[in-house]
């Protein structure tokens, strides 16, 4: 039986379009993983449950719920899944964020290249990405 590769959820607007989104699940599928994705705080607690993602990824500048509340779910349900928060600004730049969110792992820019962000996004996931 083949185990499929390690599922990673990104949860709000983490790629500023349709092409970039469709350019990292390309890059992240030839890595043997897969990218999910879920517009809203109620999608993102369905994927937790039922996906059981390696990493999950949330935007904090999510519209449609609160980005801290999936984050808290992700850390009750999964508390050994790395979360990586795509911040907005100077939010919680003194690393209070920490503090609040039981299993971060990281807090980064939205200005962050994406290929910097799938690099960080395989390492979490324990793999070695060779992005070309």
């Amino acid at each position: 039986m083949i185990r499929p590769g390690p599922i990673v959820l990104a949860v709000g607007k983490c790629f500023v379009s349709e092409a970039e989104y469709d350019a990292a699940r390309a890059a992240l599928s030839a890595e043997r993983m897969t990218l999910m994705r879920a517009a809203d705080q109620h999608g993102a607690a369905l994927c937790i449950c039922e996906a059981d993602p390696a990493v999950v990824v949330i935007d904090l500048s999510l519209r449609e719920g609160s980005p801290l509340a999936v984050a808290d779910f992700c850390n009750y349900r999964r508390p050994q899944t790395p979360v990586i928060l795509l911040g907005a600004g100077k939010l919680m730049a003194d690393g209070s964020l920490f503090g609040h969110v039981g299993n971060a792992a990281a807090l980064i820019s939205h200005q962050t290249p994406r290929r910097d962000l799938l690099a960080l996004i395989a390492f979490h996931a324990g793999h070695r990405m060779t992005l070309a």
